[in-house]
């Protein structure tokens, strides 16, 4: 078993975005038993990074394995374990903040859940710095360890997807699959029968399922596919006249072209590019 935990002291007064009150690391731990009825006062987050253990919430009994998150509002009951035959290796952080409260509610964080990350590597890879950063320095630079804090909420916030209890993220893979070649091709014109076929969906289940994966509709996601193609063609060939830009970056219209970056950008493509012209 190897084992790293680190506990510290308050600093409510700096009102930090977020800060930890405690973040540790289990790898194969003996004996990981949690039963907490009335939780803890923080926001507690557990990333299992390797093995299995297990988690009851709502009455139900779930098993958690590699990539699996599970996250903790207040004085919310707290029970999980270990699994005896696959040890987990799990990273966990107790957080507070400011506005935190604030800021997880409206991101659809206000209860306790189980998520699932596809690629965690970046999340544990900031739980980690996090980890040095007190092992090295201890309290000292608490703005640094707030910033680290942060990275790991953030990542968190942004990579997960829903886990359910029939256990949907083999589709969310698979929809995160298709997203590079949308990007590729959305200055094509978009199809959602298409797309939707090609994951092997109906349209209207593709759409609904994009956006619980990704927190936004298909078109939403062309569209700043769309916007970043066009903001790059401005930047990098200046002398291409707007209208052109326009058609390589999926829309053969100016004036809705036009309309669709000021909604995103708040100034018009000819704006943008003389703001970012290099000289």
């Amino acid at each position: 078993m190897s084992e790293r935990e680190f506990y510290l002291p308050n600093f409510s007064e700096f009102r930090f975005f977020c800060f930890p009150h405690s973040v540790g690391n289990f790898v194969q731990p003996t004996d990981h038993n949690v039963n907490r009825p009335d939780g803890v006062r923080d926001y507690s987050l557990h990333y299992v990074a390797s093995g299995s253990g297990y988690i009851e919430l709502n009455g139900e009994t779930f098993q958690l394995h590699e990539g699996d998150v599970f996250w903790h509002i207040p004085n919310d009951t707290m029970r999980y374990y270990r699994s005896e035959e696959e040890p987990w290796n799990i990273f966990w952080i107790q957080m507070y903040g400011s506005t935190l409260p604030a800021f997880v509610a409206e991101n659809g964080y206000h209860q306790s859940g189980i998520w699932n990350i596809k690629d965690g590597s970046l999340l544990e890879s900031n739980f980690i710095s996090l980890l040095d950063e007190i092992e090295q320095n201890n309290f000292l630079r608490p703005s640094r360890i707030s910033a680290l804090t942060y990275s790991v909420l953030i990542e968190f916030l942004s990579s997960a997807t829903p886990f359910s209890h029939y256990r949907g993220v083999d589709n969310a893979r698979k929809m995160l699959a298709l997203l590079p070649e949308m990007q590729r091709k959305a200055h094509l014109p978009f199809i959602l029968e298409d797309w939707a076929a090609a994951a092997g969906y109906t349209p209207n289940y593709f759409c609904s399922l994009f956006k619980k994966v990704t927190r936004m509709t298909p078109v939403s996601y062309i569209t700043k596919c769309r916007i970043q193609l066009s903001k790059h063609l401005l930047v990098s060939h200046p002398v291409i006249p707007i209208k052109e830009v326009a058609e390589r970056a999926g829309y053969p219209g100016f004036s809705y072209f036009n309309k669709k970056f000021m909604e995103s950008e708040g100034m018009t493509p000819g704006e943008f590019r003389s703001n970012h012209m290099k000289g």
